[in-house]
């Protein structure tokens, strides 16, 4: 049951983080012929944030139990 809830918590972390991602307006930095690239590391980063945000909120959760 615990895997479950862990699962959840970096799947909402992931989608999270690409929501706060979507609020910068990377399209004025980037280059026409490089969004293919942006994508991955828009991607990438939104893992990255993801990861490190539930590992904060499980780690907080587990010392609160």
């Amino acid at each position: 049951m615990s895997s479950i809830i862990e699962m959840v918590v970096y799947i909402l972390a992931v989608l999270l983080a690409m929501y706060g991602l979507s609020a910068f307006h990377f399209e004025k930095y980037i280059r026409k012929e490089r969004t293919k690239e942006f994508y991955v590391f828009y991607l990438v980063t939104s893992f990255a944030l993801g990861y490190l945000f539930a590992q904060f909120i499980l780690t907080f959760a587990l010392i609160r139990l």
